[in-house]
């Protein structure tokens, strides 16, 4: 099962390989550099640290309130996404600058702009921005990796069609596109729930609110000890998503194969939803969807742009070479300055000891999903297909609840551990990399096990964990991301308060503005390097070792 590191398959190469960049660092200093300045000649009142005083709201009306700003919030990924990608595809000079640029976002907790964002925006967009946030990068993500995967003969046939910039855009990108940014939509899903629910419940303080949906219902609950009040929040959003994943996840991905190179898999079952099932029985359904596919057609026919006569070239786009050591050095000094000039530098020890902290927290948490996981999922492996199969659907389901409704009962039964707490929200991701790992080991490989009688802990050291070590591995990296979304809130229901996260979660509460800005380039830092100095580099080796 080893092999040299040119056997490794290029999907792993291309999905895992991924160093830290100085032009990364870079963006990321100047950009907080950038933002210390801007905020430094403004002023954010502090907000209130209890919750308002009112009438609860219905729960009904929470629900409606919740259900409008998800659908805003996917608005504004689709818009967002169309327009970076775009640009990207019309003007390569941006997708030098948008590539990094999209490796720093994706570091970026996303719960942690709401102090940022607040003193922008008013509250409800504010929630819809920070929901929005990371899932945007996934998708930019996504259709720029569609486009250099784009197959050459379709190029040769939009240039003789003399297809301009925006026809290639439309016509060819976004339905290459289809079938990966559903499958990265899908992975986001259950840290836009985190999000959402947790910028509900801190706008509702920001703002002086009484109500803000269904994240606001249940931390109101939370601050009142209404046990029962929080059941029955917990429902509704159960419901909720229910409601999303029946309406807009599942047609989305049944109707995300059709757009395939290789066609639909046709060994696989559709995910069935009751909603599609009624809207193509219905013919005014069937009319409006008709009108919707003949207008997205008129629009990608728009001959917005220059035809290209002659094949782009990939490496048209030619810099000025810069020395890779001196452009972060250069940011590191601007971003110093900026501390300094913002009166921000007594509180630079405290915060980098508390990110030593928060750095164990999310380690701790990783390696608990990885020992409750492994040994968890082999043995549901080794079962049958019908236990197998609802056992991992289970899995998937209970990945899209968010874990801080859990949080109060953990206080409750004296499970105050920050590791604890995160582990709530990560481990379904890796239970399911390590069901899918183990079902994808080749039927060969366990029949010769099985004929050398393998057995045991001789079964697991040379067949179960060397199989699934890559996948394994990589799917830490998707593991992590919620990890850093919900470790604001985590640390603040640790009873000592602890970690850099409790710290940015106080100053969003307390309106100050720059040590907000400072506590999150920390953590974003954190996380490019757990990234890209552990956790990819583990992914490769695994890959290039164990890969069969």
């Amino acid at each position: 099962m080893t092999g040299s590191p040119m056997a490794m398959p290029l999907r792993i190469m291309h999905r895992w390989r991924q160093r830290m960049s100085g032009i990364e660092l870079s963006i990321l200093f100047c950009a907080t550099a950038f933002a210390l300045f801007v905020a430094h000649r403004g002023s954010v009142a502090p907000v209130l640290s209890a919750v308002p005083a009112g009438v609860a709201s219905p729960l009904w009306e929470a629900a409606a309130l919740t259900l409008l700003h998800i659908a805003l919030s996917l608005m504004i990924v689709v818009g967002a996404s169309l327009l970076l990608s775009g640009a990207a595809c019309q003007w390569p000079r941006f997708r030098i600058f948008l590539i990094p640029a999209l490796s720093v976002a994706r570091a970026v907790p996303g719960l942690g702009l709401i102090g940022i964002l607040g003193a922008v925006f008013p509250p409800s967009l504010t929630i819809m921005l920070v929901a929005a946030s990371s899932m945007i990068w996934r998708i930019v993500t996504a259709v720029l990796d569609a486009e250099d995967t784009l197959p050459s003969a379709l190029d040769e046939v939009a240039t003789g069609l003399r297809m301009t910039g925006w026809q290639r855009f439309w016509r060819l990108h976004i339905p290459v596109a289809v079938p990966l940014t559903t499958f990265r939509a899908m992975q986001a899903m259950p840290a836009f729930w985190v999000r959402l629910l947790a910028a509900e419940g801190l706008m509702m303080l920001m703002s002086h609110q009484t109500t803000g949906g269904c994240g606001a219902a249940a931390l109101r609950a939370m601050l009142d000890h209404h046990p029962l009040r929080i059941i029955e929040v917990s429902l509704i959003i159960l419901f909720l998503i229910l409601v999303i994943d029946q309406a807009v996840l599942r047609p989305m991905v049944g109707w995300a194969q059709r757009y395939r190179p290789e066609g639909p898999f046709e060994e696989r079952v559709r995910p069935q939803s009751w909603l599609l099932t009624f809207w193509r029985r219905t013919k005014p359904m069937l009319w409006l969807s008709g009108a919707v596919g003949r207008a997205l057609t008129w629009i990608g026919n728009w001959r917005l742009g220059r035809p290209r006569t002659i094949l782009p070239e990939k490496d048209a786009v030619v810099l000025r070479e810069f020395p890779d050591a001196l452009l972060p050095i250069i940011s590191l000094l601007l971003l110093m300055y900026a501390i300094y000039h913002a009166g921000l530098l007594r509180l630079l020890p405290s915060d980098l000891a508390e990110s030593v902290l928060t750095l164990s927290h999310v380690c701790g948490t990783l390696v608990l999903c990885v020992l409750v996981w492994v040994p968890l999922g082999l043995l549901i492996s080794e079962r049958k297909p019908a236990f197998r199969n609802p056992c991992r659907a289970a899995v998937a389901a209970c990945g899209l609840f968010p874990a801080l409704l859990l949080y109060p009962l953990c206080r409750k039964l004296g499970l105050n551990s920050a590791a604890i707490l995160l582990f709530l929200g990560a481990h379904w991701l890796v239970g399911i990399v390590v069901l899918d790992a183990a079902k994808a080991i080749p039927s060969g490989l366990r029949q010769v096990s099985a004929g050398l009688r393998l057995r045991g802990v001789l079964l697991w050291r040379r067949l179960l964990l060397p199989a699934i070590a890559p996948e394994l591995c990589g799917g830490l990296l998707t593991a992590v991301v919620p990890v850093w979304n919900a470790v604001m809130v985590a640390e603040a229901f640790v009873p000592s308060d602890s970690g850099l996260g409790a710290v940015l979660l106080s100053e969003v509460l307390g309106g100050a503005l720059g040590a907000q800005i400072l506590a999150l380039m920390l953590l974003t830092l954190l996380s490019m390097l757990l990234d890209r100095l552990v956790l990819q580099p583990l992914a490769v080796n695994a890959a290039q070792k164990y890969t069969i």
